[in-house]
């Protein structure tokens, strides 16, 4: 357990075991107002947490850990969006952000192995040639970002339930076009690319033009693929 102050500095620790039950017992815990209580269980090499205030220790508190898996086609991805953000006509480079929102049906955490390529067990995807400034956000536990092939891989975790991951990065094109293989690797329940109504001279080929969609009074042309 972590026990951060109202001040936001670490104020103290403590460590249980659990017995055969499952109970555990933090004993001598000081208790003041504006604290958060963080309390983490390591199960397998993946931890699982949840933070308390003052005001809810009273509650009894329980923490489900999962058994886990090193197969990557029980996770499903819902949606992937590409939303190009910019383009710089003098150096010739685009900026995007995609946001892709995916589901662990299962009853078993996701446990990545890099060192075992027989069976991929992590996250991966594709990026455009020569990307620059990858920046990735995502509501999954620890874990580093790796490059691998034309894109990146994600070494966290991902315990059962819907999860959001969003990267942002900027590729270079030439004369007038870019392309490459975007390779779904987890597959995509819908996949779109949007842009916005202010760059009239720019369209996506080999997908389907869809509806406008509309963002924060942003018009976007829209282009998707399905299952």
């Amino acid at each position: 357990m972590l026990i951060t102050g109202a001040d936001g500095r670490l104020a103290g620790t403590g460590q249980a075991n659990a017995d055969s039950d499952g109970d555990f017992v933090f004993e001598n815990v000081q208790v003041e107002d504006g604290s958060t209580y963080t309390v983490s269980v390591d199960h397998l090499g993946v931890f699982y947490g949840t933070s308390l205030t003052h005001d809810n220790l009273a509650e009894e508190l329980t923490l489900t850990v999962y058994e886990t898996t090193r197969d990557a086609s029980v996770i499903h991805v819902e949606r992937q969006v590409m939303v190009i953000a910019a383009v710089d006509k003098d150096n010739q480079s685009v900026s995007a952000i995609e946001f892709v929102r995916l589901v662990n049906p299962s009853d078993r955490t996701l446990l990545p192995d890099l060192t075992n390529l027989e069976q991929i067990s992590f996250l991966r995807f594709a990026l455009p040639p020569n990307p620059a400034e990858l920046n990735v956000q995502s509501d999954l536990p620890g874990g580093d970002i790796v490059s691998i092939g034309t894109g990146f891989a994600l070494t966290s975790p991902v315990v059962p339930g819907a999860h959001s991951i969003d990267f942002s990065y900027v590729f270079p094109y030439e004369e007038d076009t870019v392309s490459y293989r975007q390779s779904l690797v987890q597959g995509a329940g819908i996949f779109q690319v949007l842009m916005p109504e202010t760059f009239p001279d720019m369209a996506v080929s080999n997908l389907t033009s869809v509806d406008p969609v509309n963002i924060q009074d942003t018009s976007y042309r829209a282009y998707e693929v399905r299952d």
